[in-house]
């Protein structure tokens, strides 16, 4: 485990292509353009650093949702490497589901398939051959370890990523424990009448059929169906307890193997619904169910997550390809869509702000305009009423010259008599005084 760190996310165990996801109309109103990645983000944060809540189950759905995001390199490392431990490995996959002691195929399956994915040796893990132990495991009729299709899918998944997958028949086991109606139960160990299956266990059994290839196919035909059938109008898938995240994300994944692109996006659409968008306190996380469970609800987020990111990241188990993984995981898309949301607002502002300024321009150049007609008509006006005012002064003016004339006469009149009164003795008035007196008498006339 120590050369990990150099291989790890170097390579895939297989070489695939990434699936698309057919993903309907209504679904593009998901709360963000990168959503596997936004729950990759709310994820890893939910990490102490080397595990989920120091659980080996937890950590591997946990580090299993990074690779099919293709983020996270240095935490999945941390996490394997955590795993490595005996001390860690011995008691997950030496317990049975039951609790008692002994081997644990689907646990030893589960470990190797992740470890294989994320670049690292299946073979050999915390001091464990868990290929050998795991293929050891394998009973009389095809089935791994207790039996179960969840324990036999997990056991064909780990043995598909190493040079020895499992037998052919790990098919005939498969379809030793399917329910009458093609899907799967995750306790049943017979496919008797009184099997009810479920979309969980169906979801992860179609992922190991198609792994297995052509033995499994009937199987695989018969499962798909059930799981099309289950799936209800909203794209949602039930497993008991109402429409929830982790059945929705299991059948969903198993949809996409299958190639049921059409079912698989309308899966994935639903899980959209479920996902916590920047407005909340969770945001990139997927709540179980809609609304949450009062009591339980926070508590499912982190399973929940985990296991949709692998379909919304258009990947599968079958295939699952972590190849070109970043070692960092990114941001969740909220500071940057908070600064595009107030970007949006500033441009939308000033859009806003400078609609009005043609309108302002206009106002301006008809007041402006009005203005100038004003004063040119004042101005007009004021000149008309020079000239009028100049016209009627001209008599005033030749009456004044009349009167100038007039009082000149009449003084020199006085002057002749003043001179005939001196001549002939009799005192005149002051000197000056005819010429003002006469003046005014003149004016008065």
């Amino acid at each position: 485990m120590r050369q990990l760190a150099g291989r790890l996310l170097t390579a895939a165990a297989l070489p695939v292509t990434l699936l698309s996801v057919a993903v309907p109309a209504h679904a593009q109103s998901a709360p963000f353009e990168q959503p596997a990645e936004a729950a990759a983000s709310w994820l890893a944060a939910q990490s102490d650093g080397t595990a989920w809540n120091q659980d080996p189950a937890t950590s591997l759905d946990a580090v299993l949702g990074l690779l099919a995001a293709r983020v996270g390199g240095d935490q999945v490392e941390a996490t394997l490497q955590w795993l490595n431990d005996p001390a860690v490995l011995d008691p997950y996959v030496n317990t049975a589901a039951d609790g008692a002691a002994g081997f644990n195929a689907g646990s030893a399956g589960k470990v190797m398939y992740t470890v294989a994915t994320a670049g690292g040796d299946p073979t050999d893990f915390g001091g464990v051959k868990l290929a050998d132990e795991v293929a050891a495991a394998q009973t009389a009729n095809g089935t791994y370890g207790d039996g179960t299709a969840g324990s036999t899918a997990w056991a064909v998944l780990g043995l598909s990523r190493t040079d020895t997958p499992a037998a052919a028949t790990a098919a005939a086991g498969l379809a030793a424990v399917q329910c009458p109606d093609g899907g799967f139960n995750y306790a049943d160990v017979d496919g008797g009448d009184d099997c009810v299956s479920d979309p969980d266990t169906t979801g992860l059994a179609v992922s190991a059929l198609v792994a297995l290839g052509e033995p499994g196919a009937a199987s695989l035909e018969a499962a798909v169906a059930w799981l099309e059938s289950a799936q209800a109008e909203d794209g949602g898938f039930d497993g008991g307890f109402g429409a929830n995240a982790n059945s929705t994300a299991m059948a969903a994944q198993a949809l996409l193997a299958a190639d049921r692109s059409e079912a698989a996006g309308r899966a994935v659409a639903f899980l959209l619904t479920l996902q916590f968008d920047c407005s909340s306190d969770e945001p990139g996380a997927f709540m179980y169910t809609d609304p949450e469970d009062p009591d339980f609800g926070e508590a499912t987020r982190l399973l929940a997550t985990a296991q949709a990111i692998v379909p919304v990241s258009g990947q599968n188990l079958a295939t699952l390809d972590a190849s070109g993984a970043d070692s960092e995981v990114p941001a969740n898309g909220c500071e940057a869509a908070d600064a595009g949301d107030a970007t949006t607002a500033a441009a939308d502002e000033d859009e806003s702000g400078s609609s009005w300024l043609p309108w302002a321009i206009v106002a301006a150049v008809v007041v402006i305009g009005a203005l100038i007609l004003v004063f040119a008509l004042r101005a007009r006006r004021g000149g008309d009423a020079a000239g009028n005012g100049a016209a009627g002064s001209a008599p005033a003016a030749g009456a004044s010259t009349t009167a100038d004339e007039a009082a000149g006469s009449a003084a020199t009149d006085e002057v002749k008599d003043a001179e005939t009164a001196d001549e002939s003795g009799a005192e005149g008035p002051a000197s000056g005084e005819p010429e003002a007196d006469g003046s005014d008498e003149g004016k008065d006339k």
